[in-house]
């Protein structure tokens, strides 16, 4: 008698403790994929976004290694692929660089405003967002090239050391004493300082630009599917944490399931140096004045490939005075903006003191001093 009731005692208990071992299960995943869901947010240069084939990194303290996806790349560590390497690292938000087979390139700052990096050998494609106050300085060993707008350009080194760029959309400017300037459909060689310039034929694309063309429009899709309501939290986490630049042009943000960064623009109704369209731009989401301000600041944020583009929505007054945002505002798809404060309607962008910063050439000489 005293088993039996022993036997019903023990079940009992049991069956009351497997509904709770599941819902304590359900509760863990629901947590543990809430937290996934948070995007990182980050404003550096240096992150890998994509890597295949075989790519091996050489850090500044010797150590050597295959570079993965989600790695770090540092002011001095040197990059290779092998023939069937590529590879794709973040510079400045919006802004990449990627590496075919056989080549090697290297940070020389990472600096926001003020990128330099090296290409030792083979060719690389750079797409970037720049202007004349944010630049990207690429070199090889015998040569200098200043990516000066928003643009597509590749870089290929020679076996002497030589330099030639190819400039398939935007401007460069070459590090010679004339400081040449080379526009969309022309190349540039560069070797013991002297320059050729040289047309080309932008229709004739091999393997190497149609892969990064289709990168850009991989990473363009990845920003269009940006969750609101996670993002808001993770605009919110980072901005306390000092993750912004509100000098630059956006925001690096990475999808928690893919670990792809894709670019969040500061400015409205922006498309990438290719063409491909970001529906959603920083002003998607429903931030308070104080994470706003900062950018209406930023005279970049008006920057889109030299044109001009849509300037940010105007700000609502703190009276809520018609005139402002509507509650339905953003870019088409990103499910608009809810009406929030906003900066006074008085103190628009242009009102802001202006950052006063080197121009171009003024850089050039800092730099080749």
């Amino acid at each position: 008698m005293l088993n039996k009731l022993t036997k019903i005692i023990i079940i009992t208990v049991i069956s009351m403790m497997i509904p709770a071992t599941i819902i304590a299960q359900k509760d863990t995943k629901k947590a543990s994929l809430s937290a996934a869901s948070l995007y990182l947010i980050s404003a550096k240069a240096g992150a890998v976004n994509y890597v295949s084939g075989a790519v091996l990194v050489e850090r500044t303290d010797g150590k050597k290694g295959f570079l993965q996806k989600g790695d770090m790349v540092e002011v001095g560590d040197k990059i290779s692929t092998e023939v069937d390497g590529k590879a794709e690292i973040l510079l400045n938000p919006g802004s990449y660089i990627r590496l075919a087979g056989n080549s090697q390139f290297e940070f020389l700052t990472t600096s926001l405003d003020d990128l330099q990096l090296k290409v030792n050998r083979g060719s690389a494609m750079f797409e970037v967002i720049a202007d004349k106050d944010f630049t990207i300085t690429v070199k090889t060993s015998d040569a200098r090239f200043y990516l000066i707008t928003a643009g597509v350009f590749r870089v290929e080194v020679g076996e002497t050391g030589s330099g030639r760029i190819l400039v398939w959309k935007g401007k460069a400017q070459v590090g010679d004493i004339k400081a040449t300037v080379v526009k969309g459909g022309r190349s540039a060689t560069m070797e013991h300082g002297q320059v050729a310039i040289a047309k080309f034929d932008r229709d004739k694309k091999g393997e190497f630009e149609n892969w990064s063309r289709d990168r850009a429009k991989e990473i363009a899709k990845i920003n269009d599917k940006l969750l609101q309501r996670q993002m808001n939290r993770s605009l919110f986490n980072s901005f306390g944490n000092n993750s912004w630049n509100p000098n630059g042009y956006g925001l690096w943000v990475q999808d928690p399931f893919s670990r792809t960064f894709c670019f969040l623009p500061f400015g409205y109704g922006w498309s990438s140096p290719y063409g491909f369209g970001y529906s959603q731009s920083i002003w998607s989401y429903s931030l308070p004045p104080q994470m706003i301000a900062p950018i209406y600041q930023n005279q970049n944020a008006n920057y889109n490939n030299g044109q001009t583009v849509m300037n940010p929505p105007p700000p609502i007054s703190f009276g809520g005075n018609s005139g402002g945002m509507p509650a339905s505002g953003g870019m088409p798809g990103s499910g608009g903006m809810p009406a929030s404060p906003g900066p006074p309607a008085s103190e628009t962008k242009e009102s802001f003191p202006q950052t006063s910063r080197p121009s171009i050439v003024e850089r050039k000489r800092e730099i080749d001093n």
